[in-house]
């Protein structure tokens, strides 16, 4: 049977018991902000067979937070085993992808927001995927050169302090 995407309601959508995903309030936060800066971009998905969210948990409870009389919903009929694998595997396919950093720099380098939980989503997904340095990574010092050039006190000097008299060379201060 086909998917359809119907506009339902959120309290409607059963939680399903077997659902094996918690969301964190960073996570609730981001999803908040971008649901309210660009509207819905994405669906829950809900198998009228049993009655079960198989996805979209978060979304339904930012829905309800947020007093959102209608969602979109992609609806679907499996069998309790099918819904089962959907569950277990829908994730975990999606985290398979791998980053390409430099797709990912430049499309982060287009993202705008005013959100500080995007931004904080945003910047560890950048720092996850090696876009930006590890800030907890010390940083490498150049190593200093073998030999250093002999200087005596003879060393042409451009400038002198008119107050102490003392001289040097390169930009005037």
């Amino acid at each position: 049977m086909p998917l359809r995407l119907e506009w339902r309601s959120p309290a409607e959508l059963a939680e399903n018991p077997r659902n094996w995903r918690t969301h964190p309030d960073g996570q609730v936060a981001a999803l908040t902000d971008v649901i309210a800066e660009v509207g819905w971009a994405g669906a829950c998905l809900f198998n009228e067979r049993t009655g079960n969210l198989i996805d979209g948990h978060a979304r339904k409870k930012v829905a309800l937070a947020q007093g959102c009389e209608r969602v979109p919903v992609l609806v679907g009929s499996w069998t309790e085993e099918q819904e089962a694998l959907i569950l277990a595997s829908l994730d975990p396919i999606a985290g398979m992808a791998q980053a390409d950093t430099a797709r990912l720099d430049a499309l982060l380098r287009e993202v705008s927001t005013g959100s500080e939980a995007l931004t904080a989503m945003l910047a560890g997904l950048a720092e996850q995927c090696g876009v930006i340095p590890d800030a907890a990574e010390p940083k490498a010092e150049p190593d200093a050169p073998e030999e250093f050039a002999a200087y005596d006190e003879n060393i042409e000097t451009a400038y002198r302090c008119p107050k102490c008299e003392y001289e040097w060379s390169g930009k005037p201060k």
